[in-house]
């Protein structure tokens, strides 16, 4: 497909038509360089920001880069009791999506503090 920005674009306009779809407004954020590819609102008020990956290999979040998983770690922590806020990360492998929210990022504490 080309260059990683141009893969990673394409997986965020996906995610980002997907939610719109399901009547949310959504935003990427392009360069931002931090741990959300994209924000989704709906007008219930219900905030989802998700990180979108590419992954050759089997979907699964040991794959994913450790420097993220720590991030989305400390964001789904930082909003772990706001129950209008979820923390994702959607991962796109072999035409297969596997998505974890907030609670399944919380589980990473040992691996995360083992590192």
């Amino acid at each position: 497909m080309g260059s990683n920005y141009k893969i990673g674009y394409y997986y965020e306009q996906k995610v980002k038509k997907m939610l719109e779809k399901e009547g949310y407004d959504v935003w990427r954020t392009p360069g931002s360089h931090s741990a959300i590819d994209v924000i989704a609102i709906n007008k219930e008020g219900n905030i989802r920001l998700i990180q979108v990956k590419k992954n050759k290999r089997e979907i699964d979040i040991s794959n994913i880069n450790y420097i993220d998983l720590v991030e989305l770690y400390h964001l789904a922590e930082k909003y772990k009791d706001s129950n209008n806020i979820d923390i994702e990360l959607w991962i796109f492998s072999n035409n297969k999506l596997k998505k974890y929210n907030k609670e399944d990022i919380l589980k990473l504490k040992d691996i995360i503090s083992l590192q």
